[in-house]
């Protein structure tokens, strides 16, 4: 486990969104390309396994991260397709390499800062078990 890299992004709202905004909060980072197709079919899982049961815990958060750098309209887009209503960050490709991943993964977070889940496959494949994790440490 190590501390989680910093960053601060702007959100597909237009306002700024630092990671250190959800201090003392499990974090799920999904970072997706905004036209990857296995990253579009990810997303409806991601927002039923990991986003629907959690949304009410003042606790949690759950952030997209745009690996490809893509414009607002192409992640406005992304969002459309996937069906994710969970905030969407742009211009991510520096923070997937500070955390050493890529597009189509999944990163956890705990409570205190550290990385603890770093996901090797497409999501899809480790969302089953990041909702195990995220329910351990909630």
């Amino acid at each position: 486990m190590q501390g989680s890299p910093g960053f601060t992004l702007t959100s597909l709202s237009g306002s700024q969104v630092k990671l250190s905004d959800y201090s003392n909060k499990v974090v799920v980072l999904f970072f997706f390309g905004n036209n990857c197709p296995s990253c579009k079919a990810a997303g409806p899982d991601v927002e039923s396994n990991l986003f629907t049961p959690f949304k009410s815990r003042t606790d949690y958060q759950i952030l997209g991260l745009d690996q490809w750098n893509g414009n607002s309209a192409s992640v406005e887009a992304f969002k459309t397709t996937a069906g994710v209503t969970f905030p969407l960050l742009l211009n991510a490709a520096s923070v997937a390499a500070d955390y050493k991943t890529t597009y189509d993964r999944l990163v956890v977070i705990d409570k205190s800062g550290k990385t603890v889940f770093t996901g090797t496959q497409n999501a899809a494949n480790d969302i089953a078990a990041v909702k195990q994790k995220v329910e351990s440490l909630l």
